[in-house]
């Protein structure tokens, strides 16, 4: 059993890896979209905006891929 501090920690060591990865490697829509909401939920909203926009820019042109972007944005409250 975790205490929430620990399952919060080990969250946020997953959320880091996800976005180091992201950055250097690149991902699909959904990861890209896995980590938006992840932030928001995680109360990082400059953050998971950053990301957003980012995002964005990678996928410009690919209407499937913004779809899944602009949802999560959405869900994570930073979206337009």
């Amino acid at each position: 059993e975790m205490t929430t501090e620990e399952r919060m920690e080990m969250i946020g060591g997953m959320v880091e890896g996800l976005s180091n990865r992201l950055a250097t490697e690149g991902g699909p829509p959904q990861d890209w979209a896995r980590l938006i909401t992840s932030l928001g939920v995680m109360g990082n909203p400059d953050q998971a905006l950053a990301v957003f926009n980012n995002a964005i820019e990678v996928f410009e042109g690919d209407a499937t891929a913004l779809d899944i972007i602009r949802a999560a944005g959405s869900q994570a409250g930073v979206a337009e």
